[in-house]
């Protein structure tokens, strides 16, 4: 894309040491099995997919889906679900010859489990926003993937340069691993972007209402990025759709944005993330 809406991975490189078979590429059919964090309606997951498949596709492999539906059900029952209805399949199937997973909750489920699920399968991940996490794989032979490494010091500075009277950059966020991830990100540029402030409203604190509340009251001397808004103190889940429409009601200044949904449906913009490109290189290490 042009401008400010660029699409940017992050590709984590490290040897990865492949345990199936050197027929993968014999032209037989393979199969692989995508663990989603996720489920299908939420707004990155076909762009994953369509990723994945524009190279698998071409490789004579089958791709099975299964969705842990974290974003909606975080709660430990429905983990604990998903791993006894993932474990059941399983074992009623032959092995997969490799798993891709995407997002922070789907890798660190398949690290819990690994050698309970999969002891033997490279896995690869996408969309991880947990560097740290990633990185410790390192030293994990069968694991290796794509880092969701965001643009957030390029994008802070082009809200600040397109909005000259900023004081204050507000992040939205919530309680959810990637959120707090993300915030973790925000703050390391305080100093650097001094006398900016950079500060948040959390949802991690706030019902949705107070949350909408606290979004009238910015005005032209404050930036809002968005990190995430799906889920409020009350364990209340909107879908992304659901809070941008409510941010975009109840804000009166431009919202930026850190991945490329939402841009056209009331994000401004920022330096984006292609989730169509996490998935394409996942698929290409695969």
């Amino acid at each position: 894309m042009q401008g400010v809406f660029r699409h940017v991975y992050t590709i984590l490189a490290f040897l990865f040491f492949l345990s199936f078979s050197s027929n993968l590429w014999a032209g037989e059919s393979h199969r692989v099995l995508f663990i989603s964090s996720y489920h299908p309606a939420f707004p990155t997951f076909f762009q994953q997919v369509e990723g994945i498949r524009s190279v698998l596709d071409k490789q004579s492999t089958l791709l099975d889906i299964e969705f842990m539906d974290s974003k909606r059900f975080p709660d430990r029952v429905n983990l604990d679900n998903f791993h006894h209805t993932l474990s059941d399949k399983l074992s009623r199937i032959a092995p997969y010859d490799v798993v891709i997973v995407g997002d922070d909750n789907a890798l660190s489920f398949t690290l819990k489990y690994q050698h309970e699920l999969f002891p033997k399968q490279p896995i690869v991940f996408l969309g991880v926003n947990n560097l740290s996490l990633a990185r410790e794989q390192n030293s994990n032979p069968l694991v290796t993937g794509v880092v969701e490494a965001v643009s957030m010091e390029e994008t802070l500075k082009l809200m600040i340069r397109l909005q000259p009277q900023t004081k204050r950059i507000m992040a939205l966020v919530d309680g959810t691993p990637s959120g707090q991830g993300d915030l973790k990100t925000f703050y390391q540029y305080r100093q650097e972007l001094n006398p900016v402030v950079l500060s948040e409203i959390s949802l991690a604190k706030l019902s949705f209402a107070e949350f909408a509340n606290q979004l009238k009251s910015l005005g032209r001397e404050d930036a809002v990025l968005l990190l995430s808004a799906y889920q409020d103190k009350n364990n209340k889940i909107f879908q992304f759709d659901e809070s941008l429409k409510l941010i975009i009601e109840n804000l009166s200044i431009p919202l930026y944005h850190l991945w490329y949904h939402g841009v056209g449906d009331g994000v401004f913009g920022g330096k984006v993330i292609s989730h169509f490109a996490q998935g394409k290189v996942a698929a290409e290490i695969v």
